[in-house]
């Protein structure tokens, strides 16, 4: 891994104030020649630099994606540019072609050649078929993703597979007089460079068709079909008496090949301006590609002139590196990896830029709430009146010392004056019973000692039964007299 080159030495270094650190951390990232960089970042200024990056990402508002083949081969749609997969299998089908490369597959050059013309109609049809087969894969996902954050600016592509408009993105179109160029730009997502596979075009009027199964049929062969428009046109001359022109053009894919006039050009070049001059990029994001058409270098040295001068940063993201000489100033960092793993990898790392715009408002709505309530107990809190203050209740000083007192010794002492308590209790029962015991009968002159028997002029009643009844009300427990027999005897003396 290379070292930091000299704007990056300073990447930690103190400034005079957090405000000054963050206008130009940007200006930190930014660098003057190109830096390659790996998902295993194997130290610590690597982290940090990779963290640093992330974090520029994510404050990004404007993002521009540039797309090459790489991003669909995980979808099963080879590479253009490899000499396996379809290109080897046509070639078997083909053999006396001299068809020397995959990419001579899209060059303008073939149809000068009749003996490869069926080779190229049978190879877009089965790359045709591919593309039908094919589902967006991660990447394409990411970049529906942005679109939805309001983050996406515009994506650029070199592919031909329309793997985009599965998502809801929109695809660039022909050019629409009937409103102005602003209005039909602003609602394009998706700029397609090279045409679309899912379109068959005339090489004469350039009608464009739908795929059918008839003229897959046809491809399938190895015959390029004729143009129906062009017939039906000569058809007509013939029938009015003029003379027939005899030329009728032929049915292709609705792509641009290498070394031909972009139909759309003039579109696309209007609809870049328009991205430069009011779209505020601050983000390119370059992403399966080699940088190898010459159209496509211009676009990235233009698009990276604009992102530089708003303080962002320029990404490619590539299994093979490129060639560093040409991109130096160009290109901020290359990070070598699978575009998908990559996407994994940044999700990871900055899981809030992969929220989705529901979610987000979701946490906005709930933010709001939450502020609104706290202002309203802040507010209740005002009109309320303080409440009285309460003096703490504690524990008396005769508490607290009966507290301290408790200990081991202390809890002893109690056990023993308990059992002390106990035993004079049973003493006092002993001596009751012997009493009882010994007791005698009571005469007239004891019942008069008794406090609860002394009434006055009760005893000059012959009748009078309070005796008795008093007699009954004392307690068995504290005074015994314990003979009934006496206390009737009283009352027969008293009678």
């Amino acid at each position: 891994m290379p070292s930091l080159i000299l704007s990056q030495e300073s990447f930690d270094e103190k400034l005079p104030s957090s405000l000054s650190r963050k206008s130009s951390a940007s200006r930190e990232l930014k660098t003057e020649r190109l830096r390659h960089l790996s998902l295993e970042a194997g130290n610590d200024e690597d982290r940090m630099l990779a963290q640093a990056i992330n974090k520029q990402i994510n404050r990004s508002r404007r993002i521009l994606v540039l797309t090459g083949a790489g991003i669909s081969c995980n979808a099963g749609i080879p590479d253009f540019r490899s000499s396996s997969g379809l290109y080897e299998l046509v070639k078997r089908q083909h053999p006396e072609a001299s068809i020397k490369s995959g990419q001579e597959m899209f060059d303008i050059s073939l149809f000068r050649e009749e003996a490869k013309i069926p080779v190229f109609a049978t190879f877009m049809e089965k790359l045709y078929s591919s593309a039908r087969l094919a589902q967006p894969t991660r990447t394409h996902r990411f970049i529906a993703h942005l679109k939805n954050r309001g983050k996406l600016l515009r994506c650029y592509t070199q592919n031909i597979d329309g793997l985009e408009e599965s998502l809801g993105l929109e695809v660039s179109s022909e050019r629409d007089c009937n409103t102005t160029m602003a209005n039909q730009w602003k609602n394009v997502d998706v700029v397609q460079l090279h045409g679309d596979l899912n379109k068959l075009s005339c090489t004469q009027c350039f009608q464009t068709y739908n795929w059918s199964r008839v003229l897959s049929r046809s491809l399938r062969s190895g015959q390029l079909p004729s143009c129906p428009r062009c017939q039906d046109s000569n058809h007509q001359r013939s029938r009015l008496g003029k003379r027939n022109t005899g030329s009728v053009g032929l049915l292709r894919p609705n792509i641009v090949l290498y070394g031909e006039n972009h139909p759309s050009c003039e579109f696309i070049s209007d609809g870049l301006s328009i991205d430069m001059a009011r779209g505020r990029p601050d983000l390119l994001f370059i992403m399966g590609t080699s940088l190898k058409v010459d159209g496509v270098k211009k676009l990235v040295r233009n698009v990276s002139k604009q992102v530089h001068e708003r303080g962002g940063l320029v990404i490619l993201i590539n299994k093979t590196s490129i060639g560093d000489c040409n991109w130096h100033g160009i290109i901020d960092y290359q990070i070598l990896s699978d575009c998908d793993a990559w996407v994994d990898h940044l999700q990871g790392s900055i899981p809030d830029l992969f929220k989705t715009q529901q979610q987000i408002e979701k946490a906005k709505q709930l933010k709001r709430e939450n502020s609104e309530v706290r202002k309203r107990q802040r507010e209740e809190r005002k009109l309320t009146p303080p409440p009285t203050p309460r003096k703490n209740q504690r524990q008396s000083p005769s508490v607290k010392s009966a507290v301290s007192r408790t200990s081991p010794q202390n809890i002893k002492n109690i056990d023993s004056s308990i059992q002390t308590t106990i035993l004079e209790a049973n003493d006092l029962r002993a001596r009751l019973e012997f009493d009882e015991t010994n007791a005698r009968a009571c005469t007239l002159p004891d019942l008069k000692s008794i406090p609860s028997l002394h009434r006055e002029d009760s005893l000059s009643n012959a009748t009078d039964t309070t005796i008795e009844n008093e007699l009954s009300d004392v307690d068995d427990g504290a005074v015994n007299l314990s003979t009934h027999i006496s206390i009737e005897n009283a009352a027969l003396v008293v009678s």
